[in-house]
Parts: structure tokens; sequence; C-alpha cells
């Protein structure tokens, strides 16, 4: 049975809170925060997840992190001398479909882990291609060849990223400005996709391209094939901004981004940024029980004729079927409109 997502939910984005001062609860589910730089009310049910960055002497409360864990908000702390952050998340909730069990079966396969694996490089390179062209991946790779083909991938990625930025010197793994800014800009993102795992009852720390299960690596898994698109309008804006305002940028950046409108030509939808990573999270899981036959990943891209795949979810957003959707659809994706779809 297809699983559609109704629009009329309140919509939740995720907060950034620099350097906490103090979290009070002004009335049911409403709660003020107050971080370096201001401060912000909120009701719980428009928030996505929550990232505490920074040193902080407020001691949280436990009774408002319990509060915040139960509305199903994750909550992320993450310093720049933390290796990983820390993650704190509610309890699961009943499930009827056994979903992690699905999960953890189809990661005994081999052959379905390197099935995931390969789609998850495929993307993540397709969307770094503004900068570096995708490597070819032999048809029977084993997850590992793929994942020395993506360090081959990366290495040259970064490169030419940190070349264009004007610091050839700089490496993706030191401690420079931008390499720090990358990083809480990763831990930022990995919250909105956690929440989506934990609401679709998939396991956060059982990945395919990414497999140790000390850290939530299918968090970082389910990132890859998104972290060209922002690197691309982060690399655009650093450019012009200095060294110390990469970090406080990059959020807002991000932030601005995943509210932006895009075409996704599998599901032939109209949905923000941010609901590419709640699809990516939606297809897993149905690939997982067995509702898809492969593991089809939601991008950004343009209107183009054709069938298109079969897919049993759809995305948060607008369907085929409005007067106006094909015009609004090419002007997303920066494409002219052709004369039959006027």
């Amino acid at each position: 049975m297809t699983e559609k997502i109704k629009t009329t939910k309140s919509k939740r984005v995720p907060m950034w809170l620099p350097y906490l001062q103090s979290i009070q609860e002004t009335s049911k589910g409403f709660f003020e925060f107050k971080y370096n730089g201001g401060a912000e009310t909120s009701s719980l049910d428009t928030i996505q997840s929550i990232m505490i960055y920074g040193d902080s002497d407020y001691n949280l409360s436990v009774t408002y992190l319990d509060k915040i864990a139960r509305a199903g908000i994750p909550i992320i702390i993450h310093r720049r001398n933390m290796t990983q952050p820390i993650y704190i998340i509610g309890g699961e909730r009943p499930d009827p479909d056994d979903t992690i069990s699905a999960q953890i079966k189809v990661r005994s396969s081999s052959r379905r882990v390197t099935h995931c694996a390969r789609q998850l490089l495929t993307a993540k390179m397709k969307n770094m291609s503004w900068l570096v062209p995708p490597e070819k991946l032999p048809p029977f790779a084993s997850v590992d060849s793929l994942r020395n083909i993506e360090a081959k991938h990366a290495k040259k990625y970064w490169r030419e990223f940190f070349t264009k930025l004007g610091h050839p010197e700089w490496t993706r793994r030191a401690k420079n400005p931008a390499a720090i800014a990358l990083d809480a800009h990763s831990k930022f993102i990995s919250g909105i996709i956690l929440r989506w795992c934990c609401y679709h009852h998939l396991s956060p720390y059982h990945g395919f391209l990414h497999t140790p299960t000390d850290y939530p690596s299918l968090i970082y898994d389910l990132m890859e094939p998104y972290r060209g698109l922002f690197d691309q309008i982060l690399l655009s804006e650093w450019i012009h901004k200095k060294p110390d305002q990469y970090l406080t940028s990059g959020i807002a950046i991000a932030k601005d981004f995943l509210n932006e409108k895009c075409y996704v030509p599998l599901t032939r939808q109209i949905v923000t940024n941010q609901e590419l990573l709640h699809g990516i999270v939606l297809s897993l899981k149905y690939y997982c029980l067995g509702r898809q036959r492969k593991f089809l990943i939601p991008l950004s891209g343009k209107p183009n004729g054709g069938r298109p795949p079969k897919v049993d979810f759809l995305l948060y957003g607008r369907h085929a079927g409005k007067t106006d959707f094909w015009k609004v659809a090419h002007e997303v994706s920066k494409t002219k409109v052709p004369e039959d779809k006027k």
C-alpha cells in the first residue's frame, strides 16, 4: 500500500542554539531558549531537532530534556573538540511492521548492502559533480571497494573545494575554520535525519556504507547524497566571507536552503529541500520492508518526459495535477516550460 504523507501537519524546523544560556517553559508546550546572541520562544510541535553548539555553563534540566525528547525532538550537543556529538532521543514507539528487524535482515545480506551502498555513493557523486566528475563504479564492486573509490573521490573533491575557497593548504580533517564549520553544519543536518529515522523506526546505528555501530552510522549514510548540494552553496557564500564568519553564516545558509523548493523527478513533486532528507528515510524503510525492489533516492532535478520509476512513497509537497504544476516545476528547477506544458 502506498503511504501518502499528509500536508496539513505543522511545519517543523531545526533549531540551532549556539552557546546555550537557559531553557525555560513559558507555558504548556512552549519553551524559551536563550543563547549567545538572542532568544527564541517556540512550541515543541514546530521544532524538528535541536542542536546545542559550543561550551555552556547552563545545567540542562532533566525535566525539560524529558519533555523535549518525548515530543520526538532529537537533541544534538556538539563542540569543536568533540569527535562525536552527544545524541538524546526519545524512546521507541510501537511498530507493527517491525522495521528494525527488517533493516537488520537487509544488513545481513551482502548483495543488498552493496546495492544500498552503491545507490548512496552514486547519488553522492552526482550531487558533487558541480566540482569534480563522478568516479566510475565497477558493476560487481564490494562495499570495501566502493569505500576505496569514495575515499579517492573525496580526496579530489576537498582539494578542489579548498583551492576554490582560496586556502589550498587546508584539508577536510584538519582543524581549520572551514572544516570546523562543515562539521557543525553536518551535525545540524544530522538532527533532521535522526528525527525521521526514529519516527520511521529505523535504527540509526546500523548503516550500509558506514558500518560501525558505535555511532549513528546510518545518519551519515543518508546525508551523503545531499552533501554536494550544501557544499556548493556554502562555498559560493564563504568566498565572500572572512574565516571567522564561516560557522554562523553556514548554519544560516543551511536553514534558508532547507526551505527552498525543488522539483523531484522520482516522485514528480515540488517539495522543499528539507523533504528530500525525509524522503530518503522513507525510501530506505520501504526497501527494507520489501515494498520496493530498489532503494531509490529522491534528488532534485528537472522535469522530463517518460514514465517515472515506480515508487510506493510520496514526500510532503505538491503533486502533479494542479493547473500550474508544470510551470512552477520548471521555475524551481530553472528550466524553460515546454509549449505543451503551458
